[in-house]
């Protein structure tokens, strides 16, 4: 007996394979997916799964397909399922700022955010030298509308105001900023920031009691030299020992890590690899003959995460360094990312990282030697040097353990 086919469902069920190639191409090759699904049955399954959504909401949903956006969020939802918590889908478009992000050099309006639970957006940081810090903007101002619009009134609501920060070279942005004074009182400001090129500055410091203290926000291509230089004033300062802050310290790539390393531990593998088929590899050797030679700690929090948490490892293995704060986000997955055919990208965990003591950190994180709590009231990105030598309980802390043998005899 035939059964007859409408052309509607036809082409119906060539879009859902096409739809569905698509996504097994993004990933892995149809032959790795035809492995995993091992039966004739469970491909049907598969397929037909996908066939009856299709079917209902063809026929069924009052609103227009957007069929790109269909095939985009069936891969989404595809990478959802995979179980890689650190894996991502990006867009050509997407991927391309995030390489030029970790450049260290970027058009930006010059200042950090964060979203505020009101919905608003919270100023984490503003950078040295950039248009946000010449107009006035400070750490903890609250940005309520953007370009006239309030950030809640945007269709997108904060997605679609932060997306404005997005700018060419020259464009004014407008914000309106409410500030909160010590005295409780609010403060209505309307800014015009430029973005503007610059090198994002991701070391400072400066010498506490004989001790350098060096912030390191990011590891980006910019990290090294600046490190290097702040390292070269410190010591030259007469620093007699060094503490190194990566509290929310998300990390950057693995040769800007390398890099950084290669001026404080001297030679050797400070990190290796271990892939799915059992291999494994050095991903960050050090060629450095000289090492610095002086009494070390690093601190992290929770937010101290993937190569920074990797930099605490190795300073902690390498130099005695003592670890200062709360247990790191446990980060301890390599990502590698795989081009597709229209220019996406697709970022999967492909190896366990690991020191020569840390074993496999993933999850479980870098516990502190010291653990110390921070106060709830304290925010990083708004302390002042003075106030924290007073109130910041882990700065405190490693400058009490970093302390040189003649002073500690």
């Amino acid at each position: 007996m035939k059964i007859k086919v409408s052309l509607g469902i036809t082409i119906g069920l060539m879009a859902i394979t096409a739809a569905v190639t698509f996504i097994i191409t993004s990933n892995v090759t149809l032959d790795m997916f035809n492995n995993k699904i091992k039966s004739v049955s469970e491909k049907q399954e598969f397929y037909s799964k996908l066939s009856e959504i299709d079917t209902y909401s063809r026929t069924h949903y009052i609103g227009e397909i957007d069929e790109a956006k269909l095939i985009e969020g069936m891969v989404q939802g595809y990478i959802g399922g995979v179980g890689d918590s650190y894996a991502e889908y990006l867009t050509a478009e997407d991927y391309a700022k995030r390489l030029n992000e970790q450049t260290g050099v970027s058009v930006w309006l010059g200042f950090n955010y964060e979203k505020e639970p009101s919905g608003y957006i919270k100023i984490t940081e503003v950078h040295p030298g950039t248009s946000a810090e010449e107009t006035g903007l400070l750490a903890g101002d609250i940005i309520t509308a953007v370009n006239n619009t309030d950030v809640i009134a945007f269709e997108g609501g904060y997605d679609e105001a932060t997306s404005l920060f997005n700018c060419e070279e020259g464009t004014r942005v407008k914000l309106y900023v409410k500030r909160t004074n010590d005295d409780g009182t609010s403060d209505f400001i309307t800014y015009n920031v430029v973005a503007q090129r610059s090198e994002q500055v991701t070391v400072t410091g400066r010498v506490i009691d004989a001790i350098g203290y060096i912030k390191i926000s990011s590891f980006t291509d910019k990290t090294e030299s600046q490190l290097k230089a702040k390292l070269d004033e410190l010591i030259s300062a007469g620093a007699s020992g060094l503490i190194f802050d990566l509290r929310n310290n998300k990390g950057g790539s693995m040769e800007s890590l390398q890099k950084c390393l290669d001026h404080i531990i001297g030679a050797g593998t400070a990190v290796t690899a271990e892939y799915k088929n059992g291999t494994a590899e050095a991903v960050v050797v050090c060629t450095e003959s000289e090492e610095i030679k002086m009494p070390m700690s690093v601190i992290v929090n929770q937010n101290t995460a993937g190569s920074s948490e990797l930099f605490a490892f190795a300073l902690a293995e390498k130099c005695a360094a003592h670890t200062v704060g709360k247990t790191t986000a446990g980060k301890g997955y390599l990502q590698t990312a795989y081009t597709c055919s229209d220019g996406s990208v697709v970022m999967l965990s492909t190896a366990i990282l690991r020191t020569d003591n840390s074993g496999d950190f993933n999850g479980t994180g870098l516990k502190p030697e010291f653990d110390v709590a921070l106060s709830s009231e304290i925010d990083l990105n708004q302390i002042s040097d003075e106030a924290a030598l007073l109130t910041d309980a882990q700065l405190i802390k490693a400058l009490e353990v970093t302390v040189p043998k003649e002073t500690a005899e």
